[in-house]
């Protein structure tokens, strides 16, 4: 087995396709089914699903293309290494949740653009369980997700805190007057996965609460924009609200500590090497941040329409 076979058979299952492989690696599409046989010949099992419409991976290939990608990357680390132990460049995905991308990290990574341009930087969003997932999978060096989690196969630190904010139309001047409106309530939420999600769920669960429906919107805008307009409600970040256009067309609602206060938390796989480039970003997150004590306090009501407005 040649890391060239292993370099075919994830550009293929990437790509869906042998054509589409071949374009990636700069190879003919010939070479790269022969490859892709031979693999599987050398394994004694089936990686892929032939159809008309392209390929798919059998349980097998999905098995081994994590192997697969973990070997490439630990590849690419050693020969970082061995060209520079020090200097921070090659490299760097990152993965965040939406909001933290939006509010937080513009600013790092603006820095460390900055600081460190032999680094070539990429950010991915997605949901914390998609964030893990490729994480675990080696598909991302790191990412920003939401709170700790039960996850042997991740090293996990601690970044910031904040505050989360049950977010309403103006129309409602406190939390009391929401909940007696909930079952005619509109929840706008990413779609599952999502940190702040489950933790809006888990406190209408423990209160005992039902709202009308849920609705999924993919964008932080979108759903910004849906409550201000009084679509329905959401759970976000206070930071998020205080720096967004709509800021005084929606008014913020205290939740109870065990639900507004949450951690952001850095993951990366305990497998991968440490490069200079990640040490690098990671210190200038926690530069940024502090001591990770990023909350503000949200009194028994704030309204970001009226006359205390953030």
């Amino acid at each position: 087995m040649e890391l060239r076979h292993l370099k075919i058979f994830c550009a293929v299952a990437e790509t869906g396709s042998f054509t589409a492989a071949a374009e990636k690696v700069h190879n003919v599409q010939s070479n790269v089914t022969m490859r892709i046989k031979e693999l599987e010949s050398e394994l004694g099992q089936q990686l892929f699903v032939r159809s008309k419409g392209g390929v798919v991976l059998t349980s097998a290939g999905h098995t081994f293309l994590g192997y697969a990608r973990r070997v490439l990357q630990l590849m690419d680390e050693s020969r970082s290494a061995m060209l520079d132990a020090t200097t921070p460049k090659g490299p760097l995905r990152l993965g965040s949740m939406e909001t933290t991308a939006a509010i937080r990290l513009p600013k790092v990574l603006a820095k460390y653009h900055k600081k460190y341009p032999q680094v070539q930087l990429s950010l991915i969003t997605g949901t914390t369980s998609e964030l893990i997932k490729a994480v675990e999978n080696h598909r991302l060096d790191g990412a920003f997700v939401g709170g700790f989690h039960q996850n042997a196969a991740l090293h996990q630190e601690e970044v910031f805190r904040e505050e989360l904010a049950l977010l309403s139309s103006v129309q409602f001047r406190s939390l009391d007057q929401l909940i007696e409106q909930i079952s005619r309530q509109t929840v706008l939420l990413f779609r599952t996965g999502c940190f702040y999600r489950s933790t809006l769920e888990q406190w209408f669960y423990q209160s005992g609460l039902i709202p009308g429906q849920i609705m999924e919107l993919g964008t932080l805008d979108g759903i910004m924009s849906c409550v201000a307009a009084g679509m329905g409600i959401t759970l976000l970040p206070k930071a998020v609200v205080e720096r967004h256009v709509s800021r005084r067309s929606v008014r913020c609602h205290a939740l109870p500590p065990a639900f507004a206060n949450v951690t952001t938390v850095f993951i990366r796989n305990q497998d991968a090497v440490v490069t200079p480039a990640l040490s690098a970003l990671l210190a200038l997150a926690h530069e940024q941040f502090g001591n990770g004590m990023e909350a503000s306090n949200i009194g028994s009501e704030l309204t970001l329409a009226d006359s205390v407005n953030v």
